[in-house]
């Protein structure tokens, strides 16, 4: 597995190294309108096509060590910025494993082409978050009772 975690690693950094020129918004409020427009409604794209990588590549995280996992985050992570996508998630003792599978999920639905994209992993559902327990958002908006209220609501609706 090593070989093959070395050789996704090569691909996530060729991408890195030919990054995605900043946009020209144009001279007039009618071009960046335009612009604006065209970054909103564009589709996204394969992972592969702006990050050499696709998700179907990216083993599960069960498969792989801390140092893998570490490895390969970091390299995600680089990637996607050269592309024009910064990544964020809770920052208070998130494990490495984590935060790798979820950014593996999110790259499944693709990404946009044109930088200025963030994933911060936040929807605003605190009670079906991953990173619930390492993020203090919830906070500004919820009580413990109502998390756990919908989370009960949650996992009697899944059964």
């Amino acid at each position: 597995m090593d070989r093959y975690v070395s050789q996704l690693i090569e691909k996530l950094a060729e991408a890195e190294a030919s990054p995605t020129p900043e946009p020209d918004f144009g001279n007039s409020y009618e071009d960046f309108a335009e612009a604006m427009f065209a970054i909103e409604t564009e589709d996204p794209v394969a992972a592969e096509y702006v990050i050499n990588v696709s998700f179907d590549e990216l083993p599960p995280e069960d498969g792989l060590t801390d140092q893998q996992i570490q490895n390969l985050t970091i390299a995600l992570v680089n990637a996607l910025a050269a592309k024009g996508t910064h990544v964020s998630f809770p920052m208070n003792g998130t494990p490495g494993r984590l935060v790798y599978a979820e950014l593996r999920k999110r790259l499944k639905d693709g990404l946009q082409t044109f930088p200025g994209w963030n994933i911060d992993f936040c929807d605003g559902w605190c009670p079906g978050c991953a990173f619930f327990d390492y993020c203090d958002s919830w906070q500004n908006t919820w009580t413990k009772e109502e998390i756990e209220t919908e989370r009960t609501k949650m996992k009697e609706d899944s059964e």
